[in-house]
Protein backbone atom coordinates (compact mmCIF):
# COMPACT_ATOMS: atom_id res chain seq x y z
CA UNK A 1 0.00 0.00 0.00
CA UNK A 2 0.98 3.50 0.03
CA UNK A 3 3.21 5.90 2.06
CA UNK A 4 -0.19 7.54 3.58
CA UNK A 5 -2.13 4.56 3.63
CA UNK A 6 0.54 2.34 5.32
CA UNK A 7 0.73 5.40 7.72
CA UNK A 8 -2.59 5.66 8.68
CA UNK A 9 -2.95 1.77 9.18
CA UNK A 10 0.09 1.83 11.41
CA UNK A 11 -1.05 4.91 13.33
CA UNK A 12 -4.52 3.30 13.80
CA UNK A 13 -2.95 -0.03 15.51
CA UNK A 14 -0.03 1.37 17.74
CA UNK A 15 -3.08 3.60 19.05
CA UNK A 16 -5.20 0.48 19.71
CA UNK A 17 -2.87 -1.05 21.01
CA UNK A 18 -1.35 1.31 23.27
CA UNK A 19 -4.72 2.57 25.15
CA UNK A 20 -5.78 -1.43 25.32
CA UNK A 21 -3.04 -2.34 27.79
CA UNK A 22 -3.82 -0.31 30.53
CA UNK A 23 -7.74 -0.63 30.56
CA UNK A 24 -7.14 -4.46 31.51
CA UNK A 25 -7.04 -3.75 35.31
CA UNK A 26 -9.85 -4.99 37.71
CA UNK A 27 -12.21 -6.71 34.62
CA UNK A 28 -14.95 -9.62 35.46
CA UNK A 29 -18.01 -9.72 37.91
CA UNK A 30 -15.66 -11.17 40.86
CA UNK A 31 -12.58 -9.54 42.63
CA UNK A 32 -10.13 -9.31 39.35
CA UNK A 33 -6.50 -8.83 39.59
CA UNK A 34 -5.18 -5.94 37.88
CA UNK A 35 -2.22 -5.51 35.42
CA UNK A 36 0.02 -2.86 35.34
CA UNK A 37 0.88 -1.75 31.27
CA UNK A 38 3.20 1.05 32.32
CA UNK A 39 6.43 0.74 29.94
CA UNK A 40 7.51 -0.11 26.55
CA UNK A 41 6.01 -2.92 24.44
CA UNK A 42 7.33 -3.67 20.78
CA UNK A 43 6.00 -5.71 17.78
CA UNK A 44 3.55 -5.73 14.64
CA UNK A 45 0.76 -4.22 13.05
CA UNK A 46 -0.81 -5.81 9.36
CA UNK A 47 -4.06 -4.43 7.53
CA UNK A 48 -5.00 -6.60 5.03
CA UNK A 49 -3.36 -7.50 2.34
CA UNK A 50 -0.50 -5.49 3.53
CA UNK A 51 2.94 -6.05 4.63
CA UNK A 52 3.67 -6.00 8.56
CA UNK A 53 4.90 -2.53 9.95
CA UNK A 54 7.11 -2.26 13.01
CA UNK A 55 5.16 -1.49 15.92
CA UNK A 56 5.85 0.42 19.47
CA UNK A 57 4.01 1.89 22.10
CA UNK A 58 4.29 3.31 25.60
CA UNK A 59 2.00 3.68 27.80
CA UNK A 60 0.66 4.53 31.14
CA UNK A 61 -2.18 3.19 32.94
CA UNK A 62 -4.95 5.46 34.83
CA UNK A 63 -7.34 3.86 36.84
CA UNK A 64 -8.02 0.21 37.31
CA UNK A 65 -10.13 -0.65 34.09
CA UNK A 66 -9.49 2.50 31.80
CA UNK A 67 -5.82 3.55 29.88
CA UNK A 68 -5.81 6.66 28.00
CA UNK A 69 -2.85 7.89 25.64
CA UNK A 70 -1.19 9.31 23.13
CA UNK A 71 0.86 8.06 20.33
CA UNK A 72 2.53 10.19 17.52
CA UNK A 73 2.76 8.34 13.85
CA UNK A 74 2.01 11.07 11.14
CA UNK A 75 0.20 13.08 13.83
CA UNK A 76 -1.19 12.83 17.43
CA UNK A 77 -4.11 10.59 18.33
CA UNK A 78 -5.85 10.38 21.73
CA UNK A 79 -7.07 6.77 23.30
CA UNK A 80 -9.79 5.79 25.71
CA UNK A 81 -10.22 2.34 26.43
CA UNK A 82 -12.37 0.09 28.48
CA UNK A 83 -11.31 -3.81 30.09
CA UNK A 84 -13.79 -6.60 29.54
CA UNK A 85 -14.07 -9.77 31.20
CA UNK A 86 -11.95 -12.47 30.14
CA UNK A 87 -9.04 -10.62 29.57
CA UNK A 88 -10.65 -8.71 26.76
CA UNK A 89 -10.45 -4.99 25.85
CA UNK A 90 -12.22 -2.25 23.20
CA UNK A 91 -11.15 1.01 22.77
CA UNK A 92 -11.48 4.07 20.96
CA UNK A 93 -8.68 6.19 19.06
CA UNK A 94 -9.40 9.45 17.63
CA UNK A 95 -7.03 10.95 15.07
CA UNK A 96 -6.86 14.99 13.69
CA UNK A 97 -7.51 13.52 10.73
CA UNK A 98 -11.00 12.34 11.15
CA UNK A 99 -10.13 8.84 11.05
CA UNK A 100 -11.53 6.87 14.35
CA UNK A 101 -10.25 3.42 15.26
CA UNK A 102 -11.99 0.86 16.97
CA UNK A 103 -9.86 -1.81 18.73
CA UNK A 104 -10.79 -5.33 20.41
CA UNK A 105 -8.04 -7.85 21.96
CA UNK A 106 -7.07 -10.15 24.47
CA UNK A 107 -3.83 -10.24 26.86
CA UNK A 108 -1.71 -13.24 27.14
CA UNK A 109 -0.37 -12.86 30.71
CA UNK A 110 2.23 -15.86 30.87
CA UNK A 111 3.62 -14.59 27.61
CA UNK A 112 3.17 -10.62 28.39
CA UNK A 113 2.15 -10.35 24.54
CA UNK A 114 -1.61 -8.97 23.31
CA UNK A 115 -3.01 -9.60 19.69
CA UNK A 116 -6.68 -8.36 18.33
CA UNK A 117 -7.65 -6.37 15.48
CA UNK A 118 -8.39 -3.16 14.17
CA UNK A 119 -10.93 -1.45 12.20
CA UNK A 120 -10.58 2.38 11.16
CA UNK A 121 -13.37 4.57 10.31
CA UNK A 122 -13.57 8.13 8.40
CA UNK A 123 -16.66 10.03 7.96
CA UNK A 124 -18.69 6.40 9.43
CA UNK A 125 -16.86 4.63 6.23
CA UNK A 126 -14.97 1.71 7.08
CA UNK A 127 -11.45 2.17 5.52
CA UNK A 128 -9.03 -0.75 6.73
CA UNK A 129 -9.15 -3.55 8.71
CA UNK A 130 -5.95 -5.41 10.16
CA UNK A 131 -4.07 -6.93 13.12
CA UNK A 132 -1.66 -6.56 15.81
CA UNK A 133 0.83 -8.15 18.25
CA UNK A 134 2.75 -6.51 21.07
CA UNK A 135 5.29 -8.10 23.41
CA UNK A 136 6.37 -6.35 26.60
CA UNK A 137 10.23 -5.58 26.96
CA UNK A 138 11.15 -4.81 30.53
CA UNK A 139 9.86 -8.51 31.40
CA UNK A 140 7.72 -6.42 34.35
CA UNK A 141 4.21 -6.65 35.55
CA UNK A 142 2.35 -5.90 38.45
CA UNK A 143 -0.75 -7.63 39.88
CA UNK A 144 -2.84 -6.50 42.86
CA UNK A 145 -6.22 -6.89 44.28
CA UNK A 146 -8.84 -4.13 43.26
CA UNK A 147 -12.21 -3.42 45.01
CA UNK A 148 -15.42 -4.12 42.68
CA UNK A 149 -18.75 -2.38 42.81
CA UNK A 150 -21.13 -3.33 44.95
CA UNK A 151 -21.70 -1.61 48.86
CA UNK A 152 -19.69 0.79 47.07
CA UNK A 153 -20.52 4.74 47.13
CA UNK A 154 -22.32 6.58 44.18
CA UNK A 155 -19.87 10.19 43.18
CA UNK A 156 -20.39 12.71 40.47
CA UNK A 157 -17.80 14.92 39.71
CA UNK A 158 -19.48 18.17 39.06
CA UNK A 159 -16.93 20.31 37.07
CA UNK A 160 -17.17 24.29 37.27
CA UNK A 161 -16.68 27.19 35.45
CA UNK A 162 -13.51 29.21 36.88
CA UNK A 163 -13.93 32.67 37.48
CA UNK A 164 -15.15 34.71 34.94
CA UNK A 165 -13.17 38.02 33.46
CA UNK A 166 -14.91 41.57 32.29
CA UNK A 167 -13.64 42.08 28.74
CA UNK A 168 -11.49 44.32 29.14
CA UNK A 169 -11.41 45.19 32.45
CA UNK A 170 -11.75 48.66 33.12
CA UNK A 171 -8.34 50.76 33.08
CA UNK A 172 -7.00 48.48 30.08
CA UNK A 173 -5.79 50.30 27.24
CA UNK A 174 -6.52 47.51 23.91
CA UNK A 175 -4.59 48.23 20.64
CA UNK A 176 -4.80 45.97 16.99
CA UNK A 177 -1.61 44.66 16.48
CA UNK A 178 -1.46 42.13 12.74
CA UNK A 179 1.40 40.37 14.26
CA UNK A 180 1.97 39.69 18.33
CA UNK A 181 5.34 41.09 19.44
CA UNK A 182 7.98 38.56 20.24
CA UNK A 183 8.18 36.98 23.46
CA UNK A 184 6.49 34.35 25.65
CA UNK A 185 2.60 35.11 26.34
CA UNK A 186 0.02 34.36 28.57
CA UNK A 187 -3.35 33.36 26.69
CA UNK A 188 -7.13 32.95 27.55
CA UNK A 189 -8.88 31.09 24.69
CA UNK A 190 -12.38 31.69 23.97
CA UNK A 191 -13.04 28.02 24.33
CA UNK A 192 -10.75 25.04 25.46
CA UNK A 193 -11.53 21.00 25.85
CA UNK A 194 -10.01 19.19 29.07
CA UNK A 195 -10.33 15.72 29.54
CA UNK A 196 -10.80 14.29 33.13
CA UNK A 197 -9.99 10.70 33.13
CA UNK A 198 -9.78 9.95 36.81
CA UNK A 199 -9.73 10.84 40.75
CA UNK A 200 -7.14 9.37 42.97
CA UNK A 201 -8.67 9.43 46.64
CA UNK A 202 -5.93 8.86 49.50
CA UNK A 203 -6.85 6.84 51.88
CA UNK A 204 -5.88 7.62 55.72
CA UNK A 205 -4.38 3.89 55.67
CA UNK A 206 -2.21 4.97 52.93
CA UNK A 207 -3.71 2.97 49.37
CA UNK A 208 -4.77 5.26 47.02
CA UNK A 209 -8.76 4.16 45.26
CA UNK A 210 -8.54 5.33 41.85
CA UNK A 211 -12.05 5.92 40.40
CA UNK A 212 -12.03 5.98 36.49
CA UNK A 213 -13.93 9.12 34.93
CA UNK A 214 -15.59 7.90 31.44
CA UNK A 215 -16.55 10.31 28.40
CA UNK A 216 -15.46 13.29 31.09
CA UNK A 217 -14.78 15.75 28.80
CA UNK A 218 -15.59 19.48 29.73
CA UNK A 219 -16.22 22.36 27.53
CA UNK A 220 -14.76 26.03 28.79
CA UNK A 221 -16.06 29.01 27.56
CA UNK A 222 -14.26 32.05 28.41
CA UNK A 223 -16.79 34.53 29.12
CA UNK A 224 -19.27 32.24 30.81
CA UNK A 225 -20.31 33.51 34.58
CA UNK A 226 -18.56 31.79 37.84
CA UNK A 227 -19.20 28.60 38.92
CA UNK A 228 -21.44 27.17 35.81
CA UNK A 229 -21.99 23.91 35.78
CA UNK A 230 -20.11 22.67 32.34
CA UNK A 231 -20.44 18.39 33.36
CA UNK A 232 -21.36 16.17 35.31
CA UNK A 233 -19.44 12.87 35.25
CA UNK A 234 -20.55 9.68 37.64
CA UNK A 235 -18.22 7.20 39.56
CA UNK A 236 -17.67 4.62 42.19
CA UNK A 237 -16.18 5.18 45.17
CA UNK A 238 -15.18 2.18 47.42
CA UNK A 239 -16.27 3.18 51.47
CA UNK A 240 -13.56 4.63 53.68
CA UNK A 241 -11.57 7.49 54.95
CA UNK A 242 -9.55 9.73 52.63
CA UNK A 243 -7.10 12.48 53.30
CA UNK A 244 -6.27 13.85 49.88
CA UNK A 245 -7.69 14.07 46.54
CA UNK A 246 -5.61 14.00 42.59
CA UNK A 247 -7.88 14.86 40.02
CA UNK A 248 -6.15 13.61 36.38
CA UNK A 249 -6.52 15.10 33.01
CA UNK A 250 -5.04 13.97 30.04
CA UNK A 251 -1.65 16.26 28.85
CA UNK A 252 -3.83 16.79 25.48
CA UNK A 253 -5.51 20.27 25.62
CA UNK A 254 -8.11 21.73 22.61
CA UNK A 255 -8.42 25.61 22.43
CA UNK A 256 -10.01 28.13 20.21
CA UNK A 257 -8.32 31.48 20.44
CA UNK A 258 -10.09 34.29 18.83
CA UNK A 259 -8.00 37.32 19.57
CA UNK A 260 -7.76 39.95 16.96
CA UNK A 261 -6.43 42.43 19.18
CA UNK A 262 -3.58 40.59 19.52
CA UNK A 263 -3.40 38.72 16.57
CA UNK A 264 -3.59 34.91 17.63
CA UNK A 265 -5.68 32.81 15.98
CA UNK A 266 -6.12 28.58 16.54
CA UNK A 267 -6.03 26.78 13.03
CA UNK A 268 -5.55 22.96 13.16
CA UNK A 269 -4.42 22.87 9.49
CA UNK A 270 -1.18 25.06 10.12
CA UNK A 271 1.83 23.27 11.37
CA UNK A 272 1.71 25.30 14.90
CA UNK A 273 -1.59 24.68 15.63
CA UNK A 274 -1.81 28.71 16.21
CA UNK A 275 -1.70 31.75 13.42
CA UNK A 276 -1.62 35.73 13.40
CA UNK A 277 -4.04 35.64 10.37
CA UNK A 278 -7.90 34.64 10.54
CA UNK A 279 -7.83 31.50 9.39
CA UNK A 280 -10.79 30.89 6.18
CA UNK A 281 -13.99 29.93 7.84
CA UNK A 282 -12.97 31.21 11.10
CA UNK A 283 -10.70 29.57 14.18
CA UNK A 284 -11.05 26.30 14.93
CA UNK A 285 -10.34 23.91 17.97
CA UNK A 286 -6.58 22.85 17.90
CA UNK A 287 -4.95 20.10 19.92
CA UNK A 288 -1.28 20.64 21.65
CA UNK A 289 0.41 18.30 24.32
CA UNK A 290 2.36 19.38 27.22
CA UNK A 291 4.63 16.25 29.00
CA UNK A 292 3.48 14.26 31.43
CA UNK A 293 5.27 14.09 34.70
CA UNK A 294 8.83 13.60 34.85
CA UNK A 295 8.32 13.99 30.91
CA UNK A 296 6.44 10.84 30.79
CA UNK A 297 3.00 9.11 30.39
CA UNK A 298 0.01 10.71 29.01
CA UNK A 299 -2.29 12.06 32.65
CA UNK A 300 -1.22 14.93 34.79
CA UNK A 301 -2.92 15.35 38.24
CA UNK A 302 -4.01 18.15 40.70
CA UNK A 303 -3.27 17.21 43.73
CA UNK A 304 -4.53 18.42 46.86
CA UNK A 305 -4.84 17.48 50.76
CA UNK A 306 -8.03 17.60 52.70
CA UNK A 307 -8.48 19.39 55.81
CA UNK A 308 -9.78 17.09 57.45
CA UNK A 309 -10.61 13.36 56.69
CA UNK A 310 -13.34 12.73 54.60
CA UNK A 311 -15.48 9.46 55.54
CA UNK A 312 -17.35 7.86 52.96
CA UNK A 313 -20.09 5.04 53.92
CA UNK A 314 -21.17 2.52 51.46
CA UNK A 315 -24.52 3.56 49.67
CA UNK A 316 -23.78 7.15 50.69
CA UNK A 317 -23.48 10.18 47.65
CA UNK A 318 -20.54 11.94 47.17
CA UNK A 319 -20.10 14.93 45.13
CA UNK A 320 -16.41 16.65 44.25
CA UNK A 321 -16.44 20.15 42.85
CA UNK A 322 -13.93 20.80 40.73
CA UNK A 323 -13.56 24.25 39.31
CA UNK A 324 -11.48 23.98 35.70
CA UNK A 325 -9.95 28.00 35.33
CA UNK A 326 -8.12 28.37 31.75
CA UNK A 327 -7.02 32.23 32.40
CA UNK A 328 -3.40 32.58 31.61
CA UNK A 329 -2.60 29.27 31.68
CA UNK A 330 -2.37 28.38 28.09
CA UNK A 331 1.61 29.84 27.52
CA UNK A 332 1.93 30.48 23.58
CA UNK A 333 6.15 31.75 22.15
CA UNK A 334 6.26 34.52 19.24
CA UNK A 335 9.71 34.40 17.45
CA UNK A 336 10.22 36.48 14.38
CA UNK A 337 6.22 36.95 14.28
CA UNK A 338 5.51 33.68 14.21
CA UNK A 339 3.79 31.59 17.20
CA UNK A 340 3.82 28.79 18.80
CA UNK A 341 2.50 27.06 22.10
CA UNK A 342 5.03 26.27 25.08
CA UNK A 343 5.27 22.83 25.39
CA UNK A 344 8.35 23.12 27.28
CA UNK A 345 7.07 22.38 30.62
CA UNK A 346 4.62 19.47 32.33
CA UNK A 347 2.07 22.19 33.00
CA UNK A 348 -1.62 21.67 32.39
CA UNK A 349 -2.98 24.31 30.32
CA UNK A 350 -6.29 24.46 33.24
CA UNK A 351 -6.31 25.18 36.82
CA UNK A 352 -7.95 23.14 39.02
CA UNK A 353 -9.37 23.54 42.66
CA UNK A 354 -11.09 20.14 43.85
CA UNK A 355 -13.51 20.30 46.83
CA UNK A 356 -15.79 18.16 48.92
CA UNK A 357 -17.38 21.68 50.73
CA UNK A 358 -19.13 23.05 47.60
CA UNK A 359 -18.13 25.78 46.08
CA UNK A 360 -18.92 29.59 46.81
CA UNK A 361 -16.70 31.83 45.03
CA UNK A 362 -13.86 32.13 43.21
CA UNK A 363 -11.41 35.11 42.22
CA UNK A 364 -7.83 35.72 40.18
CA UNK A 365 -5.86 38.03 40.13
CA UNK A 366 -3.01 39.31 37.95
CA UNK A 367 -0.07 41.29 38.08
CA UNK A 368 -1.13 42.50 34.16
CA UNK A 369 -4.06 44.14 34.80
CA UNK A 370 -6.15 41.96 32.26
CA UNK A 371 -7.80 38.38 31.92
CA UNK A 372 -7.04 38.74 28.23
CA UNK A 373 -4.02 37.44 26.15
CA UNK A 374 -1.01 38.87 27.50
CA UNK A 375 2.83 39.61 26.90
CA UNK A 376 4.59 38.39 30.02
CA UNK A 377 7.82 40.38 31.12
CA UNK A 378 10.11 37.18 30.90
CA UNK A 379 10.75 34.04 28.45
CA UNK A 380 9.43 31.77 31.76
CA UNK A 381 6.92 33.44 33.67
CA UNK A 382 3.74 32.04 33.49
CA UNK A 383 1.99 34.37 35.39
CA UNK A 384 4.43 33.86 38.78
CA UNK A 385 2.81 36.81 40.53
CA UNK A 386 -0.69 35.94 40.49
CA UNK A 387 -2.81 35.03 42.74
CA UNK A 388 -6.27 32.62 42.07
CA UNK A 389 -8.42 32.41 45.68
CA UNK A 390 -11.48 29.64 46.06
CA UNK A 391 -13.90 29.68 48.81
CA UNK A 392 -16.26 26.66 49.47
CA UNK A 393 -18.50 29.23 50.95
CA UNK A 394 -18.81 33.21 49.94
CA UNK A 395 -18.05 34.30 53.51
CA UNK A 396 -14.01 32.54 54.34
CA UNK A 397 -11.60 31.50 51.58
CA UNK A 398 -10.14 27.77 51.79
CA UNK A 399 -7.38 27.73 49.02
CA UNK A 400 -4.90 30.40 47.34
CA UNK A 401 -2.77 29.32 45.36
CA UNK A 402 0.10 31.87 44.59
CA UNK A 403 3.03 30.62 42.34
CA UNK A 404 6.35 30.70 43.36
CA UNK A 405 9.53 27.94 43.52
CA UNK A 406 8.03 25.12 45.93
CA UNK A 407 5.19 24.94 46.91
CA UNK A 408 2.42 27.15 46.16
CA UNK A 409 -0.50 26.24 47.58
CA UNK A 410 -1.91 27.17 51.00
CA UNK A 411 -5.33 25.83 52.83
CA UNK A 412 -8.03 27.19 55.82
CA UNK A 413 -6.49 24.87 58.41
CA UNK A 414 -3.17 24.35 60.79
CA UNK A 415 -1.10 21.56 59.75
CA UNK A 416 -1.12 20.41 63.68
CA UNK A 417 -4.61 19.02 62.76
CA UNK A 418 -4.55 18.21 59.38
CA UNK A 419 -4.28 14.57 58.11
CA UNK A 420 -0.84 13.01 57.47
CA UNK A 421 -0.99 11.19 53.92
CA UNK A 422 0.56 8.14 54.73
CA UNK A 423 2.69 7.63 52.10
CA UNK A 424 4.80 10.85 52.01
CA UNK A 425 3.91 12.59 55.10
CA UNK A 426 1.88 15.43 53.17
CA UNK A 427 -0.88 17.19 54.44
CA UNK A 428 -2.72 20.87 53.81
CA UNK A 429 -1.88 23.78 55.93
CA UNK A 430 -0.75 27.27 55.56
CA UNK A 431 -3.53 28.95 57.71
CA UNK A 432 -5.11 30.97 55.08
CA UNK A 433 -7.77 32.97 56.51
CA UNK A 434 -9.72 36.61 55.57
CA UNK A 435 -9.48 38.52 58.82
CA UNK A 436 -12.33 41.11 59.70
CA UNK A 437 -10.29 43.87 58.12
CA UNK A 438 -10.98 42.09 55.12
CA UNK A 439 -7.26 41.40 54.42
CA UNK A 440 -6.40 37.30 53.04
CA UNK A 441 -3.29 36.14 54.89
CA UNK A 442 -1.33 32.94 54.20
CA UNK A 443 1.98 31.09 54.60
CA UNK A 444 3.86 29.42 52.01
CA UNK A 445 5.54 25.89 53.19
CA UNK A 446 9.42 24.51 52.09
CA UNK A 447 7.17 20.98 51.81
CA UNK A 448 4.53 20.18 52.71
CA UNK A 449 5.26 18.23 55.23
CA UNK A 450 5.37 22.28 56.96
CA UNK A 451 8.52 21.42 58.74
CA UNK A 452 9.57 24.64 57.76
CA UNK A 453 8.03 27.76 55.95
CA UNK A 454 9.59 30.06 52.87
CA UNK A 455 7.20 33.39 53.06
CA UNK A 456 4.06 35.19 54.52
CA UNK A 457 1.99 36.93 52.17
CA UNK A 458 -1.07 39.25 52.57
CA UNK A 459 -3.48 41.23 50.77
CA UNK A 460 -6.67 42.66 50.85
CA UNK A 461 -9.60 41.69 49.14
CA UNK A 462 -11.65 43.40 46.33
CA UNK A 463 -14.79 43.20 45.03
CA UNK A 464 -15.24 44.33 41.65
CA UNK A 465 -13.36 43.72 38.35
CA UNK A 466 -11.10 46.08 37.24
CA UNK A 467 -9.91 47.38 41.11
CA UNK A 468 -6.13 47.29 42.00
CA UNK A 469 -5.01 45.72 45.51
CA UNK A 470 -1.46 45.66 47.22
CA UNK A 471 0.39 41.59 47.46
CA UNK A 472 3.00 41.97 50.21
CA UNK A 473 5.12 39.29 51.19
CA UNK A 474 7.85 38.56 53.90
CA UNK A 475 10.38 35.87 53.61
CA UNK A 476 10.50 34.05 57.14
CA UNK A 477 11.82 29.96 58.06
CA UNK A 478 9.27 29.92 60.95
CA UNK A 479 5.46 32.11 61.18
CA UNK A 480 3.64 32.97 63.73
CA UNK A 481 0.06 30.67 64.50
CA UNK A 482 -3.11 32.39 64.61
CA UNK A 483 -3.83 34.07 67.54
CA UNK A 484 -6.83 31.71 67.46
CA UNK A 485 -8.43 28.91 65.53
CA UNK A 486 -6.73 27.49 63.12
CA UNK A 487 -6.56 30.30 60.57
CA UNK A 488 -5.70 33.95 59.95
CA UNK A 489 -9.02 34.60 59.67
CA UNK A 490 -8.74 35.43 63.76
CA UNK A 491 -6.31 38.23 62.17
CA UNK A 492 -3.16 38.90 60.17
CA UNK A 493 0.14 38.71 61.71
CA UNK A 494 1.89 41.88 61.20
CA UNK A 495 5.02 41.46 58.73
CA UNK A 496 7.90 44.00 57.20
CA UNK A 497 7.42 42.57 53.77
CA UNK A 498 10.65 41.96 51.38
CA UNK A 499 8.17 42.26 48.35
CA UNK A 500 5.41 44.33 47.02
CA UNK A 501 3.36 44.08 43.43
CA UNK A 502 0.46 45.52 42.68
CA UNK A 503 -2.52 42.73 41.42
CA UNK A 504 -5.76 43.65 39.59
CA UNK A 505 -8.67 41.68 40.08
CA UNK A 506 -9.42 40.61 36.27
CA UNK A 507 -12.01 37.51 37.09
CA UNK A 508 -14.27 36.75 39.84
Amino acid sequence: MGKGRAAVALHAAILGVVVWLGVLAGHGPAVAASYDFTGHWTGTAQQEGQPANALTADFTSTGPKTFTGTVMVDELCTVNGKAKPHMKVVLRVECNNGSIVKIRGRLDRATQTMQGTFAEFRQRRLRHRGTFVLSRQDGSSSTTTTTLPGSQASGHAQILHGPAPSSPAPGVTLFTASVPGDGHWALSPDQGRVTFVNLAFQSADGNVQSVDLTDCVATYVRNSAALTQMLDCPFQLPPGTYVGLGVGVLTTFEVLINDSVNGFYTDPASPNGITTSPPVGGPQFASFVVPGPGGTGTVLSAQTFFTTPIVVDAGAPVTVDIVADMIHTVFANVSGGVPSFDTSLPLPAVQLVASLEGAGKVEFYSPTGTALDTLMPGPTDDESGSVRVFYASPGQASYVFSPVPGPSQAWSVSPATSPVNPGNGFRAGGYLGLDSGNVLCWALPSDYTYASYTELCEMSVVTTVGQTTTLRCQQMTTVPPPLSGDTYASGCPAITPDEQRTLTLVAN
